[in-house]
């Protein structure tokens, strides 16, 4: 049996974004190929997707911008799973079977602190470890794609000054080994400024915990597929220029092997 992880370093799904100042900006769909290939491999017609939303409040209008891509562009059959609400949370029984009758686990973006903590509140970090072992698909971008990982950094709405005393690995899920840090490539007027400085701060970090991991620019992603003892790392990259790069200590490279478009 293969277990595979999809991580997205993040990316729009063509919604309609309104800016504060009034402005309103049609995003473009950063992660297409990604999700073809995705969807690709459950070998179904209309898959059926659980989304899991906590990372960002159970926020109802992500929700619906997921669903109507995944199922107009897809085909897909799209559910929602409310995490943090107790009126609409499922019972133990009931989110087993949705979980585990899922062909996949699609994870939004967010705080991973949040995220992680809603998990393990609700057990649903266990479930989610059954569901990886017996072959369902697990995906997830922004956070939903750190969440994976033995580590994540600083969440975005942390207090971080970007220096390196402030900087330190935070423990996700663990199915795969490494850290994972995404929007690697924005820029500060997009939102989620990933510049020099706190690039530098990943990297010692990094260094000084002896972890190696990767940093993931919007529209790339890392299919991370396990079978028995052997493992494949894959690159798929969907939006034009977007790559993966390997953290190590201090050093930066470029994933070239196996990557697809």
């Amino acid at each position: 049996m293969t277990k595979t992880i999809i991580a997205i370093g993040g990316g729009s799904y063509g919604q309609l974004k309104t800016y504060p100042d009034g402005r309103q900006v049609q995003k473009t769909k950063d992660s297409i190929e990604i999700d073809k290939k995705m969807i690709k491999l459950t070998g179904k017609e209309h898959p059926k997707i659980v989304f899991i939303g906590a990372a960002h409040g159970d926020d109802e209008s992500r929700f619906l911008v997921i669903k109507k891509y995944f199922s107009d562009d897809f085909g897909c059959d799209v559910e929602n799973l409310n995490l943090i609400d107790d009126s609409k949370r499922p019972n133990k029984d009931d989110l087993q079977k949705i979980i585990l009758g899922a062909d996949i686990i699609y994870i939004g973006g967010g705080n991973v602190t949040y995220l992680m903590q809603i998990l393990g509140k609700t057990g649903v970090d266990k479930l989610l470890r059954q569901a990886y072992d017996k072959g369902i698909i697990m995906a997830g971008n922004s956070a939903g794609g750190c969440v994976w990982f033995d580590y994540y950094g600083n969440d975005e709405d942390d207090d971080f000054d970007g220096t390196f005393e402030t900087f330190s690995p935070k423990k996700a899920l663990g199915f795969v080994h490494g850290y994972f840090e995404p929007h690697w490539d924005t820029k500060p007027e997009e939102g989620i400024a990933k510049d020099s400085v706190s690039k530098n701060a990943v990297q010692r970090m990094l260094a000084k915990n002896n972890i190696s991991g990767y940093g993931v620019d919007e529209g790339a992603a890392l299919m991370i597929q396990t079978n028995c003892d052997k493992q494949t790392i894959t690159e798929i990259e969907s939006k034009p220029g977007a790559k993966i790069y390997k953290l190590a200590k201090q050093n930066l490279q470029h994933i070239n092997s196996g990557n697809e478009r």
